[in-house]
């Protein structure tokens, strides 16, 4: 369990009591804020269900039900003490409430995040105003009062036009609470900012081996430029741009909650050695996880969703393809009657899976006037009048049964999207008018490489699991 680089698909909660006691370095999540938007990701439980307690479609709103009602007395009797008092306090000044519901989801894992924390391990909780007074109060219940060590100040600075209609003051900024599991033996490695340029140019003076220095102090005394560190950070970060910020950032990916990999760059630089172990359990497309390995260290990450494990997996291929044969994924289907067991259960988690994990094609998430396509991949072709061309390949699954109308509609659908080659993803053998219907889309040639295959090919599942893929041409990897 404890493996590096592994992703762990299914509820947080569940996947957490399955691992021992101290055993992790450092957690830094970025889970749900109850934001109340819709992110267009579909979210799941392994059984399709949505649970009262669990984001709706990653719609970020809540409702209290039988789930929220089952963790609020596990907080209360199981756990009790602070925790309990805490919990039930909360509840009596906010009812059944989303926010409620919200907060016994939270509360819950964070109590699974302490304990599974090392004595010199620390959290890290993104969070916006939204909620992070109400989560510093189960924090503190959690943690105690006394290892709570700071309110990290993110600056987004962002005010779009949009936003700049608002009545009111536009929020600038999101809040990382930053908790330690003891009072003082805990990890920290100061880390330090460049000294701004006008400091710099105090040091006017250089001696005999090339070496800057003031010596206008009192005392004379010389100060040498490189025996300063730099300036220690505060508890307010300025310097690191959000996505509204710096919109044609590549490290983006599309996820709608996707944070800059540099904010926990620094997070796991300060507060965690090199080797150590880190743990996300929101792990959404996998900032932290994605930090970590940049960082020197071994990572876990949990999420409920195909699409966030198979967005992970593709960005982590793309940034560290020399590692890309060493992820581990578990909690996705190992074999045929797993696969078509998703399909009867979950047809949407079947489709997230067929088109993330199995072709790693970049998924359909918003399923808006889409055609029937499920899924997109774009391969290089060569430079055309100097600039490089692709192709285009399209996808849909279909984890039912299917007729001789649903090829044609994707052949329709593939000259719609002006396609060159599509994938029909099914869990039953196709019937000779289909497989007929399909050869009418032609072939494909690509003009680069000695490679031909159908236009439109219809892929059983089965043979996922048999070692034999779609035949396509090598692309380019994209997320969501």
């Amino acid at each position: 369990m404890h493996q590096n680089r592994t992703l762990i698909r299914g509820d947080n909660l569940t996947e957490m009591r399955n691992f021992s006691d101290a055993c992790i370095d450092l957690i830094a999540t970025d889970p749900p804020f109850n934001s109340k938007r819709d992110y267009f990701v579909p979210f799941r439980d392994e059984h399709g269900r949505e649970p009262d307690t669990l984001v709706r479609a990653f719609t970020d709103t809540w409702t209290w039900g039988e789930a929220a009602e089952d963790a609020y007395n596990t907080l209360l009797v199981d756990v009790g003490g602070q925790v309990g008092d805490t919990i039930q306090g909360l509840r009596q000044f906010l009812n059944e409430t989303p926010m409620m519901a919200y907060l016994v989801m939270m509360g819950i894992r964070i109590v699974e995040m302490h304990r599974l924390l090392k004595d010199t391990g620390s959290l890290y909780l993104h969070c916006d105003p939204t909620a992070s007074h109400y989560l510093k109060i189960i924090l503190d219940a959690v943690f105690g009062t006394q290892n709570f060590k700071r309110e990290i100040i993110w600056n987004l600075e962002t005010a779009s036009g949009f936003k700049s209609q608002v009545k009111g003051f536009i929020r600038g900024h999101d809040v990382i609470l930053y908790y330690t599991k003891d009072l003082d033996d805990f990890v920290f490695n100061k880390i330090f900012q460049p000294h701004k340029p006008e400091y710099i140019t105090r040091f006017r003076k250089t001696d005999k081996n090339g070496r800057s220095y003031r010596d206008d102090r009192p005392g004379g005394r010389r100060q040498y430029l490189d025996e300063t560190e730099g300036v220690a950070f505060t508890d307010v970060w300025s310097d690191i741009m959000s996505f509204q910020q710096h919109s044609t950032s590549t490290e983006r990916t599309g996820y709608p909650t996707q944070k800059p990999i540099p904010l926990y760059k620094r997070i796991i630089a300060a507060s965690s050695d090199e080797g150590g172990l880190i743990l996300d359990p929101f792990c959404g497309c996998g900032t932290t996880l994605m930090a970590a390995e940049a960082e020197g260290r071994h990572w876990i990450g949990i999420d409920l969703t195909y699409l966030a494990i198979g967005a992970v997996r593709q960005q982590f291929e793309r940034l560290f393809p020399q590692h890309r044969d060493s992820v581990t994924i578990t909690g996705t289907p190992e074999n045929v009657d797993q696969a078509l067991s998703l399909a009867r259960t979950d047809p949407q988690g079947f489709e997230e899976w067929c088109v993330t994990h199995v072709l790693h094609f970049k998924s359909n998430a918003k399923k808006v006037a889409d055609g029937g396509i499920d899924g997109t991949f774009r391969f290089p072709l060569g430079r055309v009048k100097g600039k490089q061309a692709y192709g285009r390949a399209v996808a849909q699954v279909k984890g039912g049964g299917y007729t001789l109308g649903h090829i044609r509609d994707f052949r329709t659908a593939m000259q719609n999207e002006e396609a060159d080659l599509g994938v029909f993803v099914v869990t039953s053998p196709p019937s000779s008018g289909m497989r007929t219907e399909a050869a009418r889309a032609g072939s494909y040639e690509h003009p680069l490489f000695d490679m031909e295959a159908p236009a439109l090919q219809i892929y059983e599942i089965q043979d996922y699991f048999s070692g034999v893929l779609p035949k396509l041409p090598f692309g380019e990897r994209t997320l969501l």
